[in-house]
């Protein structure tokens, strides 16, 4: 390509100019995903999120007047999550919602109810973003990761000098490019491009990998050494269910993903290895212990042939977590869903999505969306927040229902919060632009500022397992 300023230029050498091809290589691969409209239902001010009824809800799909022409092409999910990001197609990263640890990265701790720009990150073009309890990690082309919000257990991973991050700071990491990034409900997970994960933050339940929950009695008082850079997880185990023996795994990692206190991997082998929080099951193993290393799971050999494997895809919900394997249109569930819910100590297969085309899944603390086929299928069990996006006449619902208020549209994804949930749909027709047409376009004053009120927070490991530890 002509650059008329190319004479001022230093001619690269071949080192620098191989380098530089693999690099837009990358950044061409991080740029696959379709961009269109995003649509928003649920709890629009999280400082209502106490009040029963809740009134602050949107109880079916609406626009947002801050990003009209604006293209979204990814958005965050989080089980536990009050707050939401959202990345346009031109790599530029809109954030709203609770913001009293400075997650939203705009260099304040005051609510937004409307889509904010974070322009520290302007000059970067972030492909993935994640989001915790009250802290998230974005992820730009070039590997790098920032983070911002609560650092108290370290899931910001820029070690233990700030609590608090309310613009977005590199991360404590200096090894190969970042291609996928996590949060849990109070920690981190990072993979690199050699298939090595990383991970940081609150350690409690063993979600870190490192071998320990790192508790210690001190004054009475259970204290968690938590881990605030991040540290490579280097064992994975296999361990014999009659024996108890242990083999060892090398795997380089595919894919990564967090419940709120529980974590997950797949290998290039397909294969599942799960660890942290074991209440209900949902770690697979046949059991409610907590696991310290990456576990592998063994079950999948009525499912997908291979005893060890077959796994494709895994999104984690609260306690539970959703899987595919190499069986087409089959989407399998482990753990507990809800509080009144059977728990499944092994895969089961949700009936109400055999057969369909599933395309994209999020989940949040107590329910599931699935975009599958044409359509989009949501379960969501009360308590009611608007997260369902059926209208007030269908607030929610244990059982798995066709979402008939985008009926007219097509989502490309979705993505859940705590009593939320958002959607990307196409825009590219006049039938496409006149179907959203249809949605209302939402403004709110963030001109005034507000109290943040903060609920309380338990301390210390719960004296029981029976609901899941942390909300």
């Amino acid at each position: 390509m002509a650059d008329e300023n190319i004479s001022t230029k230093r001619k690269l050498s071949e080192d620098e100019e191989k380098e530089g091809t693999e690099q837009v290589a990358k950044k061409i691969k991080y740029s696959e995903k379709e961009a269109g409209t995003l649509l928003f239902a649920g709890l629009y001010d999280y400082d209502d999120r106490n009040t029963k009824p809740p009134k602050l809800v949107k109880w079916a799909p609406n626009r947002f007047e801050a990003l009209e022409n604006v293209r979204i092409r990814d958005i965050s999910t989080g089980p536990v999550s009050y707050f939401f990001y959202a990345i346009s197609d031109e790599g530029k990263v809109y954030s709203w919602g609770f913001n009293q640890k400075g997650q939203l990265g705009v260099g304040d701790m005051k609510n937004r109810l409307n889509p904010t720009l974070i322009t520290d990150l302007n000059e970067h073009n972030v492909v993935a973003v994640a989001t915790g309890r009250q802290h998230g990690l974005l992820l730009t082309d070039d590997g790098v990761v920032f983070a911002c919000g609560e650092n108290k257990s370290g899931q910001c991973g820029v070690g233990n000098k700030k609590e608090t991050l309310t613009n977005p700071q590199r991360i404590d990491y200096a090894g190969s490019a970042i291609i996928k990034i996590a949060c849990g409900g109070d920690f981190s997970l990072i993979l690199n491009e050699d298939g090595e994960v990383y991970s940081f933050g609150l350690p409690e339940y063993g979600q870190t990998g490192h071998g320990s929950n790192n508790m210690e009695i001190a004054g009475r008082k259970e204290v968690y050494h938590c881990v605030y850079s991040p540290t490579i997880i280097s064992v994975f185990v296999e361990v014999d269910s009659e024996t108890n023996e242990k083999t060892f795994h090398n795997p380089k990692i595919s894919q990564i993903a967090c419940g709120v206190n529980h974590s997950i991997v797949i290998d290039e082998d397909k294969r599942l290895f799960t660890w942290g929080f074991g209440g209900y099951g949902r770690l697979g193993h046949n059991n409610t212990k907590d696991e310290y290393f990456p576990r592998l799971m063994k079950c999948w050999y009525r499912i997908t042939g291979r005893a060890d494997g077959g796994i494709t895809n895994v999104i984690c919900g609260g306690q539970f977590n959703m899987v595919h394997t190499t069986v087409a249109k089959c989407t399998l569930m482990f753990g507990q869903l809800h509080r009144n819910a059977e728990a499944n100590m092994y895969p089961k297969f949700l009936d109400d999505l055999s057969g369909w085309d599933v395309r994209h899944v999020a989940c949040n603390q107590s329910g599931w969306i699935a975009c599958a086929d044409d359509k989009v299928i949501a379960c969501q069990p009360s308590p009611c927040y608007g997260t369902m996006a059926m209208g007030e006449k269908q607030k929610s619902s244990a059982q798995p229902k066709i979402v008939t208020t985008l009926k007219d549209v097509y989502v490309y994804r979705t993505g859940m919060g705590y009593m939320h949930s958002v959607y990307i749909a196409r825009c590219d027709t006049d039938s496409d632009k006149k179907a959203l047409e249809k949605f209302p376009s939402m403004q709110f004053d963030d001109s005034k500022e507000k109290v943040i009120s903060e609920a309380p927070v338990k301390k210390g490991r719960p004296a029981t397992k029976k609901r899941g530890g942390k909300k």
